[in-house]
């Protein structure tokens, strides 16, 4: 099976200008469906691809249609494709809920299981909205051990938003991530997949593979003292798994060139 992974789309019908801090570099950055669709048709016509995982922030702070929309784009350009997704610091689990699943409101955490014929996928949110750095309650621990116990005849993917290794990146980790990481190594885990940073990084949690995606939206390079300059970068990963476990890995970055904007993160946002 090859699993096309992807995250931080941050996907906005932007309809309010915007000329400074954060949200003017939102509003300056490249519609991120057209980097998307690119990539999506050079993945689909070199190889098989027979799932796709979003690892959050679907949605820059996405209203209902937003997600109707991104919902129904997807459709029409990977029509019968298998979608799984999380939620992100940036999505809004009422709104997600009603234009993505096509449900009623609800501020529940988006947890679910989906069953591979060589593994299972788990896929729990660690996402509060206008909280960057997450969380994990006791609530959704204890759900995840619950399933890591009932699901164990076979490996497990684990997919939430945030990343949990402090030396990956100079944004904070998920402020539960010792206690994360000390719940999965007990179990046969294949890889953990997230999102996140915006910054491609592989490595390890006690064996077990661990892969953050690059953004598909844009990328934040730390200039010190608050000053973050922001780049049209996107990229993507696809997973080969065989007999349950990952048995290739690749990365494709793309660099525009283009600098959106410096945006000082501590004064001007």
């Amino acid at each position: 099976m090859n699993i096309l992974h992807i995250s931080d789309i941050h996907y906005c019908q932007n309809d309010k200008v915007y000329s400074k801090g954060y949200k003017g570099m939102i509003y300056k950055m490249d519609n991120p469906l057209i980097h998307l669709e690119a990539c999506l048709k050079e993945v689909i016509q070199t190889q098989q691809i027979d799932l796709l995982l979003i690892s959050g922030d679907l949605t820059e702070d996405g209203s209902v249609e937003d997600y109707a929309y991104l919902k129904k784009w997807f459709e029409e350009q990977i029509p019968n494709m298998k979608i799984i997704v999380t939620l992100g610091n940036h999505d809004i689990k009422e709104n997600f809920y009603e234009g993505w699943l096509g449900k009623a409101s609800s501020s529940a955490s988006y947890n679910l299981v989906e069953t591979f014929e060589e593994f299972y996928l788990i896929s729990f949110d660690s996402s509060v909205y206008g909280l960057a750095d997450g969380s994990m309650s006791d609530e959704q621990f204890n759900w995840l051990e619950e399933q890591l116990n009932k699901y164990q005849d076979k490996p497990v993917i684990l997919m939430t938003h945030h990343h949990v290794l402090e030396n990956q990146s100079s944004t904070p980790v998920l402020p539960e991530s010792n206690r994360l990481i000390n719940l999965i190594r007990e179990y046969s885990i294949t890889c953990f997949v997230n999102g996140h940073t915006h910054h491609v990084f592989n490595g390890d949690i006690h064996g077990i593979p661990y892969f953050t995606v690059n953004g598909m939206s844009f990328v934040g390079e730390d200039e010190g003292s608050g000053l973050v300059r922001f780049e049209q970068k996107h990229g993507y990963n696809i997973y080969q798994v065989e007999d349950g476990m990952v048995k290739k890995q690749l990365s494709e970055n793309f660099f525009t060139g283009k600098i959106i904007a410096r945006v000082d993160m501590k004064n001007d946002i």
